[in-house]
């Protein structure tokens, strides 16, 4: 039994709800709420947020949970604005990262850094001046994949990425299908890979559900009962394949009598969905909600007979996991993580990303698969596998070890 606890310095750009409710900012929440519960003390390094009631709020969450301290932003008023926020990440967020890593005085036993918040901190792991065990966990990695000339503005994004890695002790991959995708875009060796996935809490969904607000919403939008609903979660971006569910939805429509599709989440790409919805045809079955409360999306989700996901790429994906959590058997695009979550013919169905023929046909066998099985299982895989009572001591007993403490 350790003498004392783990002193642990977490290090994120981005965390919610200072920052927005995305899947990193989520996960970097629930993680370092979850370790400190499970015993450690937590430093949290993390960005001045624009809003300061969004500042207010984080203190909230983390008031006797983590010490929160607030680094401001970068020189340059770039990141906010449509279209520049590859500028910032190129410009803004190597400067952030190193001006945590000179206001850092003590590193603790373990600094665990998300994505090129660890910039700073792995140069000083380098020069031989960090003192710690070094963390990285890669989330995402959509900087590395893609062509054109966003990719190239991204080049020295990604030299700081596998500047981090070498320099790390181990490196978080939140699934076992992203093993491959890590080592080789890092450039790392298998070996100093761990698999740690990101989790959620099974019965907290449920717990906020308001069914009855969500069919409000429905009755607005012109949508009363229906014989089958599909409903997507995602930001309204390019490699989330919502165009391609479109597609596929129009081919498949004919065939999946009394349906619709309704879509959470907002981003650049709407207005380019909505065409493709008009184009295709489906306008009356479809139902875009933008951003809606928690217990309006639970709530949808509580009510919805099929999650799909038809992601182009993928991290680890909390939305499928919060689908689960409610009983939803899944379709998804065998990308990122998925694989990792859904057991082809126990809990869902996988098909080719960016294929609408593909995905039709999904949609088509979902109307003949067993869907309730398939969610009850989906639901026990949230619980064995994915859920924080298993995944946080994980990296406690990850942190003991390079430590070198014995947590008993």
């Amino acid at each position: 039994m350790a003498s004392q606890p783990l002193r642990v310095t977490m290090i994120g750009r981005r965390v919610a709800p200072a920052h927005g409710p995305g899947g990193l900012e989520t996960a970097v929440r629930e993680q370092v709420t979850e370790i400190a519960r499970a015993g450690a003390q937590v430093d949290l390094w993390t960005e001045v947020p624009r809003d300061p009631r969004r500042r207010v709020a984080a203190e909230q969450v983390f008031a006797g949970r983590a010490r929160l301290h607030w680094v401001p932003r970068g020189p340059l008023p770039l990141g906010e604005a449509r279209g520049t926020v590859v500028l910032d990440r190129v410009t803004n967020y190597p400067f952030w990262a190193r001006r945590v890593s000179r206001a850092i005085e003590a590193p603790g036993d373990v600094v665990h850094v998300h994505g090129l918040a660890g910039l700073g901190v792995a140069e000083q792991r380098a020069a031989g001046k960090l003192g710690a065990p070094l963390v990285l966990t890669a989330q995402g990695m959509e900087e590395f994949l893609g062509a054109g000339l966003k990719h190239l503005m991204y080049a020295p994004f990604r030299a700081g990425m596998r500047r981090i890695a070498a320099h790390s002790d181990r490196v978080v991959v939140t699934d076992r299908s992203l093993i491959p995708v890590v080592t080789q875009t890092l450039e790392i060796s298998e070996a100093k890979t761990v698999v740690i996935p990101n989790a959620i809490h099974p019965q907290a969904g449920p717990e906020v559900t308001d069914v009855a607000a969500a069919a409000a919403m429905l009755r607005q939008a012109g949508h009363g009962p229906c014989g089958v609903t599909f409903v997507s979660i995602g930001r309204l971006e390019a490699n989330k394949g919502f165009e391609v569910l479109v597609a596929a939805l129009a081919a498949a429509g004919a065939d999946l009598g009394d349906w619709r599709w309704i879509l959470i989440g907002d981003g650049p790409r709407r207005a380019t969905i909505e065409s493709a919805i008009d184009d295709a045809g489906i306008r009356g079955r479809c139902v875009l909600t933008g951003r809606v409360t928690d217990a309006v999306k639970h709530g949808l989700l509580a009510t919805a007979d099929w999650f799909v996901h038809p992601t182009l790429f993928e991290g680890s994906s909390l939305v499928t996991l919060e689908a689960m959590a409610h009983g939803l058997p899944v379709l998804g695009s065998r990308a990122g993580g998925l694989p990792d979550k859904i057991e082809v013919g126990r809990s869902g169905l996988l098909v080719e990303p960016g294929s609408a023929p593909a995905l039709a046909a999904g949609l088509k066998a979902s109307c003949d698969a067993p869907g309730a099985q398939f969610g009850a299982r989906g639901r026990a895989i949230v619980e064995e596998r994915f859920s924080w009572d298993r995944i946080g001591p994980a990296f406690l007993d990850l942190y003991g070890e390079l430590a070198g403490q014995d947590l008993g």
